[in-house]
């Protein structure tokens, strides 16, 4: 592992997908010959950096997530299932509590993201490593207006905005102390990005990530991920 940074990856994944209409969790949704987290998990199986995987699961559902990430091919990487939180950002906390490898870098990567690339993977580790916060990230497509009172609109510069994605990286003693102090202060953030920012001033790089990074949140998005896993099936057969 000569130039590469040893990285846990940490996969908060205890949503209860309610608005996919479903009765398991999310992470167990079918996604074609597999479950959801198992297929976002296998985007990661070619990461040479990656040398501890723990996935936040939802308290009732443990042993069904273990069961389907069961037999997954990673070398020598242990993959480990722990209860996740009522938040994602306690989903990440209790993963950080959970790290048992002496890695430098933490990965943090939505459950419901199966879509990403190796090569996205790759650029945002390389950027936590040398600035310790780098997170996935496009532009936005369409025209962006926010309120401002009374009904009335006005237009933002797509240029300047950000939608922000994952995977997001940063260095272990970096996050750790992070969500340390948004605990200590009760403080609750969206993502990891964001909270690190706030709560130590560490300038989070972007990394473009030029779209195609779904993450599952609808029906919709569901169809889609599983036509997308279908065709690089066939592609790679």
């Amino acid at each position: 592992m000569a130039g590469v940074t040893p990285t846990v990856l940490i996969v908060p994944a205890a949503g209860t997908g309610k608005r996919l209409g479903l009765g398991p969790p999310k992470a167990l949704a079918d996604v074609g010959d597999m479950a959801l987290v198992r297929a976002t998990l296998e985007a990661f199986t070619d990461i040479e950096a990656i040398v501890e995987a723990i996935v936040a699961a939802p308290a009732s559902a443990l042993s069904e997530v273990a069961r389907a990430l069961t037999g997954i091919s990673w070398r020598d990487c242990e993959v480990r299932v722990v209860p996740g939180g009522a938040t994602r950002q306690e989903s990440v906390r209790q993963g950080l509590e959970s790290v048992r490898s002496a890695a430098q870098l933490v990965c943090v990567h939505d459950g419901a993201r199966p879509l990403v690339r190796r090569g996205l993977i790759e650029a945002v580790l390389q950027a936590a490593a040398v600035s310790g916060a780098a997170t996935a990230a496009r532009r936005p497509a369409d025209s962006v207006r926010e309120d401002v009172a009374d009904g009335r609109t006005r237009p933002l510069d797509r240029e300047r905005l950000w939608l922000v994605e994952t995977p997001q990286a940063f260095r272990r003693e970096l996050l750790a102390r992070a969500h340390g102090s948004a605990r200590a202060k009760g403080e609750t953030f969206s993502d990891d990005a964001s909270l690190v920012e706030a709560m130590t001033g560490c300038t989070v790089e972007m990394v473009a990530s030029g779209g195609g990074n779904v993450k599952v949140t609808t029906p919709g998005d569901l169809e889609l991920v599983r036509a997308v896993l279908a065709r690089r099936r066939r592609e790679h057969r």
